[in-house]
């Protein structure tokens, strides 16, 4: 019914709260390395943007329509971003 739609809007919030988790993360003194920062909104934000990724991805089988391919194809380049995002913090 409306989960091809759903799924999309948990996508792009996934997207962005993804984005101010590793602002965030960063800002408080994160690192790749493993050293773990001061505590900040980064300790509930990632949770909730991993959690909006799955549930995405979940409604995606329920959707109907070419767009079907589209999320998944999201979460492969979602995934190689946060790859790469660590490791040019590596540096």
């Amino acid at each position: 019914m409306y989960c091809g739609k759903a799924a999309l809007i948990l996508a792009i919030c996934s997207m962005l709260l993804e984005l101010v988790f590793y602002y965030s993360w960063f800002h408080n003194g994160g690192s790749p390395h493993g050293l773990m920062p001061s505590p900040g909104i980064w300790k509930f934000v990632g949770r909730i943007a991993f959690w909006t990724f799955v549930v995405s991805l979940v409604l995606t089988a329920f959707g109907k329509g070419k767009w079907r391919i589209f999320i998944p194809i999201w979460a492969v380049a979602y995934g190689f971003v946060v790859y790469m995002i660590a490791m040019l913090e590596m540096d």
